[in-house]
């Protein structure tokens, strides 16, 4: 039973940020402030490469739904409060941030699992969940391209080398939401319906979004709250893609479609892999995708980065996040690699402009 104990700090964590919005004040960090001192004191602890006891699948599963229904009482909180609490505009800022932040840590996770499950019920239900950060597309895009083309440069969720946070998140965005115009196109067109109907997924889309800021206009009673609910969906969303950006930072692959563990980095910490449900436990995740969290199989011997948070701080630096990974890929370049892939990754230095000029001997192996 402790195993499955564990996964509760998630909902605990969620239930102290809707306490610290009904308080008001400073207390509206409280949920915040908790997850940064669970990841500070996590920076100081060994590796994790244990197994969960599978024998609980239930009460896996109850703690994974408790937390996505509590994100939705702590959007539906924040609004109330937003709109008829009386606060400053400096409140309502906080308020909004913390339940951004806490949107990512350990929501987005939870729905992320969701949207993965072969249980129909809990799928649907993963991809409802997407209101919570505001795209309810992002589950086809993440299954159908993410995880088909990772590690390649069709892939919009796996930074080049080279590539810094703001100009990688706009340029992933935007081809995201390309490919879920694309996919909806191509799957009306098959069906002989219009993308304006209730088959298209992108028109479903926008009518879901706008249903859930509505909702939150007549909770809150007035624009300001829809606005503030907005702004806190939309933190989480591209807190994703800030976690994309660091944990395929540079990787290659020399067969695209087929994965191998070395094509993603990890974060085998003890409290990140809980708070994340072990979405940090990334290359388990990649070889299959339909295996629950509890399921997954540490990577002992593959690429890993430093703590999560450090490099999620790191990466809004550059320089201080070059500083760090170019070392580690030119360690994944000599230990992991392929021969191919050394010689993709030679290529893909000289286009970041690391190095000068491909080297011969890397351009033959690459025949």
């Amino acid at each position: 039973m402790k195993d499955p104990a564990k996964y509760l700090i998630s909902p605990f964590v969620v239930c102290v940020s809707i306490a610290g919005l009904l308080a008001g004040g400073a207390w509206v960090w409280a949920g915040t402030a908790l997850v940064l001192a669970l990841l500070v004191i996590d920076i100081a602890l060994p590796r994790d490469f244990s197994r969960r006891d599978p024998r609980y699948p239930a009460l896996y599963d109850t703690v994974i739904i408790f937390t996505v229904l509590l994100g939705f009482v702590q959007i539906a909180v924040l609004a109330w409060q937003v709109g008829r609490a009386g606060w400053t505009t400096g409140t309502i800022v906080g308020a909004s941030l913390n339940a951004g932040l806490i949107g990512f840590v350990p929501i987005t996770a939870a729905i992320h699992e969701l949207f993965h499950r072969r249980s129909p019920w809990q799928r649907v239900f993963g991809r409802w969940s997407q209101m919570l950060i505001l795209d309810p597309l992002r589950e086809r895009t993440h299954v159908v391209t993410h995880h088909l083309h990772v590690a390649t440069p069709n892939d919009p969720d796996t930074a080049r080398r080279g590539d810094n946070l703001y100009a990688f998140l706009p340029r992933s965005l935007a081809h995201q939401m390309l490919d879920a115009w694309k996919l909806d196109r191509m799957v009306c067109a098959k069906r002989g319906v219009g993308m304006i109907s209730q088959h298209g997924m992108v028109f479903r889309a926008v009518l879901a979004v706008s249903a859930f800021l509505i909702a939150a206009a007549v909770i809150g009673g007035g624009w300001v709250a829809p606005l503030c609910v907005a702004g806190a969906c939309l933190i989480p969303r591209v807190s994703l893609e800030i976690f994309n950006y660091v944990g395929h930072y540079g990787l290659v692959t020399e067969h695209p479609g087929r994965f191998a563990p070395r094509h993603t980095w990890n974060h085998l910490s003890p409290l990140v892999r809980v708070l994340s449900f072990e979405i940090t436990n990334h290359a388990g995740h990649h070889v299959d995708s339909y295996k629950p969290f509890y399921l997954l199989e540490p990577d002992r011997t593959g690429p890993q980065q430093p703590h999560f948070l450090v490099c999620v701080l790191l990466a809004f630096v550059p320089p201080a996040w070059f500083a760090v990974i170019r070392p580690r890929l030119q360690d994944w370049d000599e230990r992991f690699a392929t021969d191919k892939e050394r010689a993709l990754a030679h290529a893909e230095n000289v286009r970041a402009g690391w190095i000068d000029k491909p080297a011969t001997a890397t351009i033959v192996a690459a025949r």
